[in-house]
C-alpha cells in the first residue's frame, strides 16, 4: 500500500474513533460517577443496607462494568493502531484484567470527561485537578475499607477512619495511627500514595503559577507606566530636536537672520505753551 493511501486509512480511522469518543465520553463519564455511587454505598454502607438492595446494587455495578468492557472493545475495534492505544490508556487496560483495580477505570473516564468539558468552557483546568483529589480520596478510602474490612488486626474498620487515612496517606503525611494490613490494602496504599504526590505536585505548581502570574501583572502595570513617560519625554526631545534644525537649515540657505524689532512707542503729545500775558 502506498504512503498516501496509508496516511488515508489512518486520517479515516481517527476520524471514526474521534466521532465515537464525541458521543461515549459524555455517557461514560455519567456511568463512572453512577458506579462511585453504587460501589461506595455498597461497601462503606454495607452494615445498614439489606441483603436484597445489596445484590441489586451489586447487579448493577456490574452491568455497569459491562459497559465499560464494550466501550474499550469498541474503541480498540475503531483504531488500527491498537498496540499503540493499549500503550497509551494503561489504567484503563489494568482496570479490565485487574478486578481489584476497577476503581481506577473512574479516573480515566473522568480524566475524559474533563477534557470534553475544558474545550466547551464548562470545567476549568483547577476545577478539574481539585475534583480529581477529591476523587482519587474517596476511591483509596472505599477500596481500603473493602480491603481492611474483615482482616485480622485490622486497624480501618470503618468508613471515618478509611476517610482519614486517604486524606494521610495521599497527602504523604503518613501519621501511623491506621496502616493497612493486609496485601491488598498495602498494594492500595503505594498506588495512593504515587498518584497523590502527583497531584499534589500538580496543585503546588498551579498554585505558584497564579502566585508568580499576580506579580507578573503587577510589573506589567508598572512597565506600562514607565514606558509611557518614556514615549512622551521622547516626543518632546523630537521637537527640540526639530526647532533646532529648522534654525540651522535657515542659517545655511543665506538669508539674514532677522531679530523682531521691538514695537515702536509712540510720542506722548505736548500740550501748547501758553502765552505770556502782557
Amino acid at each position: 500500500m502506498a504512503v498516501p493511501e496509508v496516511v488515508k486509512v489512518i486520517k479515516g480511522d481517527s476520524a471514526r474513533y474521534d466521532a465515537y469518543a464525541r458521543r461515549a465520553d459524555l455517557a461514560m463519564l455519567v456511568m463512572a460517577f453512577a458506579f462511585l455511587v453504587v460501589w461506595s454505598a455498597r461497601i462503606a454502607f454495607r452494615d445498614y443496607i439489606p441483603g436484597a438492595l445489596r445484590g441489586t446494587l451489586i447487579t448493577i455495578q456490574a452491568f455497569i462494568w459491562l459497559a465499560f468492557v464494550v466501550d474499550i472493545i469498541i474503541r480498540l475495534a475503531l483504531t488500527d493502531r491498537r498496540w499503540h492505544f493499549l500503550k497509551t490508556h494503561p489504567i484503563d487496560v489494568i482496570a479490565v484484567f485487574i478486578p481489584p483495580a476497577r476503581p481506577l477505570k473512574i479516573l480515566s473516564v473522568f480524566t475524559s470527561g474533563t477534557m470534553l468539558a475544558s474545550r466547551k468552557g464548562a470545567v476549568k483546568s483547577t476545577q478539574a485537578i481539585l475534583i480529581s483529589v477529591v476523587l482519587l480520596m474517596w476511591i483509596g478510602a472505599v477500596s481500603i475499607l473493602d480491603a481492611e474490612r474483615g482482616a485480622a488486626d485490622a486497624q480501618i474498620t470503618n468508613f471515618a477512619d478509611a476517610i482519614w487515612w486517604a486524606l494521610v496517606t495521599m497527602t504523604t503525611v503518613g501519621y501511623g495511627d491506621f496502616a493497612p494490613v493486609t496485601g491488598q490494602g498495602r498494594a492500595i496504599a503505594t498506588v495512593l500514595m504515587l498518584m497523590g504526590i502527583a497531584l499534589i505536585g500538580v496543585i503546588t505548581a498551579s498554585v505558584a503559577a497564579w502566585f508568580v502570574a499576580l506579580t507578573e501583572g503587577e510589573d506589567e502595570e508598572r512597565d506600562e507606566v514607565t514606558r509611557t513617560q518614556l514615549l512622551d519625554r521622547l516626543a518632546e526631545l523630537e521637537s527640540k530636536l526639530d526647532a533646532i534644525a529648522a534654525r540651522e537649515d535657515a542659517a545655511a540657505s543665506g538669508l539674514p537672520h532677522q531679530t523682531p524689532k521691538a514695537p515702536r512707542r509712540k510720542a506722548r503729545a505736548t500740550p501748547p505753551a501758553e502765552d505770556d500775558a502782557t
